[in-house]
């Protein structure tokens, strides 16, 4: 029986993986044994895709938003004034009528599905953070706070007609 070392070195090219703070680079394995960077271009491509993959996540968070947006206009541009009934005959009332708008199951589904894989794209960011690389960290950051620069300022709007009527809410 030969026991011999063969043609294979398994300790040239084995996963370098660390819980703790490190830079590696070539061996560096991510999420399995599959994802084993062998060059510095493939580790390269797996920080920018990270980068990428965390830009992604404020691209459909701002996606579930303009949805949500269009479905209420919708739902709001459904409503006919006169259709509605009278609180009563004083015309002096300006409390609205409440109206609860809810989502078909079909936008439902699509809603969940924004959801899902931006939950699932966050989850498997924080894993990638797990591995304590210092590059996949800082893709990480980056990439956070430029998808947010880019996709998230329609959080911080005013309706030039709500200031105008001096309503506070």
């Amino acid at each position: 029986m030969d026991m011999g070392d063969g043609d294979m070195d398994m300790s040239s090219h084995a996963c370098k993986i660390s819980m703790l703070w490190n830079w590696n680079t070539i061996d560096a394995c991510f999420l399995s044994s599959t994802w084993h960077v062998r060059s510095k271009g493939g580790f390269a491509g797996s920080v920018i895709g990270v980068f990428l993959l965390c830009m992604a996540i404020e691209f459909v968070r701002r996606v579930g938003r303009e949805y949500d947006r269009r479905l209420i206009m919708a739902a709001k541009a459904g409503l006919v004034p006169s259709a509605l009934p009278e609180l009563s005959n004083n015309k002096d009332t300006t409390a609205p009528m409440p109206y609860h708008f809810r989502p078909s199951w079909i936008q439902q589904v699509i809603r969940g599905i924004c959801y899902g894989s931006q939950f699932t794209a966050a989850f498997l960011v924080m894993l990638f953070g797990m591995y304590f690389n210092g590059f996949i960290l800082f893709a990480i950051f980056l990439g956070q706070t430029a998808g947010y620069i880019l996709f998230g300022r329609d959080t911080c709007t005013v309706s030039i007609d709500h200031v105008a009527s001096g309503s506070c809410c």
